[in-house]
């Protein structure tokens, strides 16, 4: 029997008895051991199971109170005697055990944000009294510290001994997590992995619906075949700057006007000047009825299946965690039909996002200077053609940083943006994403060599993924599917 004494985010271990001494990396204490630890805020265990896989992990689980749930990943062997902070996606509310992070050899934990649901649904943080907000909270910042003391803390009760390094490493909601434990608890981790990341919450997540707005108040739900001939246009047009025809390597410079393409003939129609009018409001972004910029749009030649998409018949399916955004957490009304959003009354809807959710969730502050100070290092990722999450918020938010931590040298020395042309939300796309980005960031923590360069990967084609605000140019000998035959050059 042993106590884990956890306060004021410090942790101490007494135990009943005498401690083994352990060989590096292996435990100290059996893993069915750990269902008896106690801590002083009333979180408890719920389970320690070993399982019987190759390697071995030990699983443990625990509540902190009220609802938060923990899972955390114990390397039953060979211990790199780092700690690695799982992110999650969309609204979360589920458990994942972080065995991907254990096999790698990390002491790792993840958690549900204090609510169970699916990633899409966030009807959880409404109720018929009023928003659930210390559950809002726990989603928004609580439960990824809780995740990160704790993990910490078990990880010294198997093992014997503290993490040397910690690591965040997470996607979309992950990557806002990434950069909300960077923003609040600045002491937390050694290094942030934030890729693509769902920061600026109360902005992004209205502006997703605006598609499907523009499209209905012009009473033209257009058919992905256009889309489709759309986009192999702006391609057809941008591409080829960077030296070679695959991608648009910088959207920045792609300056493309739909209206060109009035009269072309698709598989599913002419494209006609309603169709382009339109195209055009949804590359721009929401604007107020004077025309004013609320948020950004779609990049030119990323897919619209993920914000204006349609089913046969043209029946409009827009993405569900803006239409919850709307429904749960702006109208509260379990009967709001996101079709009575209109351009006209969108701002209202936006302004009140912004009114309502922006301390809580925007995880927007520039100002890093504890993270910093700490010896924090922070690695951005974002893929250029993310077709939900739009990229040009997180440059926006990088832009910001600079400016409030000295410019771009002294930025530079403890955060990096890196932008992946051509990929779509976290992956997919004809893009290469950054194959394996953590051990640059893990080189960066612990032998001070900062990455200028990302690789990435699609296939057997790879690609360097240049520090913003540089992009890939290819070199014009060899294939072009090879990293090495590029170099990274300012903006065209």
């Amino acid at each position: 029997m042993f106590t884990l004494i956890v306060a004021a985010g410090l942790t101490g271990l007494a135990s009943v008895g005498h401690a083994t001494t352990s060989r590096q990396g292996e435990p100290i204490r059996s893993c069915a051991g750990l269902a008896q630890l106690t801590f002083t805020d009333g979180t408890r265990v719920t389970s320690a199971e070993q399982t019987t896989t190759t390697p071995a992990i030990c699983h443990i689980t625990l509540l902190v109170p009220e609802s938060i749930n923990i899972a955390i990943s114990l390397p039953v062997h060979s211990w790199n005697g780092r700690f690695q902070g799982v992110g999650g996606g969309g609204y979360d509310g589920i458990l994942t055990p972080p065995d991907d992070a254990a096999k790698a050899g990390y002491a790792a934990a993840s958690t549900d944000t204090g609510h169970t649901g699916t990633p899409l649904t966030g009807d959880w943080a409404w109720s018929p009294t009023g928003m659930k907000r210390n559950q809002i909270k726990d989603f928004a910042y609580r439960s990824l510290h809780e995740l990160t003391v704790k993990g910490k803390a078990v990880a010294h009760a198997y093992y014997g001994r503290q993490p040397a390094y910690s690591y965040w490493n997470g996607c979309s909601t992950g990557g806002r997590q990434g950069l909300m434990e960077a923003q609040r608890y600045p002491q937390d981790y050694d290094g942030v992995l934030s890729a693509a990341p769902a920061i600026n919450w109360d902005r992004f997540l209205p502006a997703e619906l605006w598609p499907q707005v523009v499209m209905r108040q012009a009473h033209d739900v257009i058919p992905q075949c256009k889309f489709d001939a759309i986009n192999q246009a702006v391609i057809n047009a941008c591409d080829a700057k960077d030296g070679v025809t695959d991608q648009i390597m910088d959207p920045r410079v792609c300056r493309f006007d739909p209206s060109t393409l009035i009269g072309m003939k698709t598989a599913c129609g002419t494209i006609t000047a309603q169709d382009a009018a339109v195209v055009k409001r949804i590359w721009q972004g929401p604007r107020r009825k004077n025309g004013s910029f609320l948020w950004y749009g779609l990049t030119p030649g990323t897919t619209f299946a993920g914000l204006a998409g349609s089913t046969a018949g043209s029946v409009p399916t827009p993405f569900p965690i803006t239409v919850d955004w709307f429904k749960w957490w702006l109208a509260k009304n379990p009967a709001f039909d996101w079709r009575s959003v209109t351009t006209a009354n969108f701002a209202d809807y936006f302004d009140q996002s912004r009114t309502e959710y922006h301390d809580v969730l925007g995880t927007d502050n520039p100002d890093l200077r504890a993270f910093r100070n700490a010896g924090g290092k922070l690695i951005i990722w974002h893929g250029s053609a993310d077709q939900l999450i739009f990229p040009q918020g997180t440059i926006d938010y990088y832009q910001r940083v600079t400016a409030t931590m000295g410019g771009p040298h002294r930025t530079g020395q403890f955060a990096r943006l890196f932008m992946a042309p051509g990929v779509e939300h976290c992956a997919g796309g004809t893009g290469a994403a950054p194959a394996d980005p953590l051990p640059a960031l893990v080189t960066w923590v612990e032998h001070g060599k900062a990455p200028n360069t990302l690789l990435g990967r699609n296939g057997d084609m790879t690609r360097p993924l240049c520090r913003w605000p540089a992009v890939p140019h290819y070199n014009g000998h060899g294939s072009t599917n090879d990293a090495a035959n590029f170099r990274c050059t300012p903006k065209h």
